[in-house]
């Protein structure tokens, strides 16, 4: 459940605070934030976090693979929503003051 809510803390972090986590996924791929994999990524994620937040019964438990599955993907999108572009940023800023 908290991979899904730190997908849906990264989604507001980046201002796609209205609407539904499933609508601020698609949107966030609409617009090239992220890719359609890794949309369809977040969906599994969210999906899988809905099961353990509604208790619903008919449902297992998940397993440690399931978590660490969640934890990569949430860990993958930090990643390239704020590490790589800051990253990116920086080398191109230390680039344009080498040719100053």
């Amino acid at each position: 459940m908290l991979a899904a809510s730190s997908i849906d803390a990264m989604l507001k972090a980046k201002n796609y605070k209205e609407g539904s986590l499933y609508s601020r996924i698609d949107r966030a791929a609409g617009d090239h934030l992220i890719t359609a994999e890794m949309a369809a990524w977040a969906h599994d994620v969210r999906l899988d976090a809905n099961d353990q937040r509604h208790a619903d019964e008919a449902e297992s438990l998940p397993s440690d693979e399931d978590a660490r599955r969640a934890l990569d993907f949430a860990e993958a999108l930090g990643d390239f929503m704020f590490v790589l572009p800051a990253r990116v940023k920086r080398g191109r800023e230390q680039a344009q003051a080498k040719k100053s």
